[in-house]
């Protein structure tokens, strides 16, 4: 087995004995993870955070996850995964830290087909967070602008006002005024959005950072998981594990 050091977790290197993988329920709060994991170094992700850490305290995650327990090498290793797909004998990657008794694993990689489990909401990089949220509200507001003026077009037909000019007119004027003000207003939600589950995404990075992975800012495995699709995948490969 081989360890290499990454402050603040740790890459082991090895193979899976002794797997014991039962499905339970947990509140999946970060500001909660240090009373039952340990989790020193998952908790750090909110060290910085501020208002926004406290407002993760606040959100409902409570789900099924699988909770693991098993050995890499004579090494005794636990864990929370989404999905934890794999098997005694598997050769993997192990990204942990210790509580001096045992190793608190939040991302494993199996070598072989390349398939990763992580920590519970734990993903994608902040700058992928980011950017999927705001092109999530960027979606929105382009639905509510459209359905305005589809909407300003029917009533003009019924008030028998439609013409082409006076609809442009009318699109102009959203232009000017309704747009920039849905941006305004959905751009910050999607700031606050984005602030108050950072949290999660600060402890991705710090897991690929342990894998060793390039920017790892930018990974969103689910969108790489997608590309990668491979036949015999299961119906949560893509959602909770993923490939990389």
């Amino acid at each position: 087995m081989t360890k290499e050091s990454n402050d603040p977790l740790r890459k082991i290197t090895g193979t899976i004995s002794g797997l014991s993988k039962s499905r339970r329920n947990r509140d999946f709060v970060l500001s909660q993870m240090g009373k039952d994991v340990g989790a020193s170094a998952v908790s750090a992700g909110l060290a910085d955070m501020g208002g926004a850490g406290i407002a993760i305290a606040t959100l409902d995650t409570s789900e099924t996850a699988d909770f693991v327990e098993f050995e890499v090498n004579g090494e005794s290793v636990r864990g929370w995964f989404w999905r934890f797909p794999f098997q005694d004998g598997d050769a993997v990657d192990v990204v942990a830290e210790s509580d001096g008794q045992a190793w608190t694993a939040y991302g494993v990689r199996r070598d072989a087909d390349a398939l990763v489990a992580v920590y519970p909401h734990c993903f994608e990089g902040r700058r992928s967070h980011y950017r999927s949220t705001f092109r999530f509200w960027g979606i929105v507001v382009a639905a509510i602008f459209i359905f305005m003026m589809c909407l300003d077009a029917v009533l003009a037909l019924f008030k028998g006002t439609f013409s082409i000019q006076n609809q442009l007119d009318a699109y102009g004027i959203y232009a000017m005024y309704l747009l920039p003000g849905l941006v305004l207003v959905f751009g910050f939600l999607a700031w606050r959005g984005g602030r108050k589950t950072e949290g999660f995404a600060q402890v991705a990075e710090t897991i690929f950072k342990g894998f060793g992975w390039a920017d790892p800012g930018g990974i969103n495995l689910r969108e790489i998981s997608r590309k990668k699709r491979r036949a015999g995948d299961g119906k949560d490969y893509g959602m909770r594990y993923f490939r990389y």
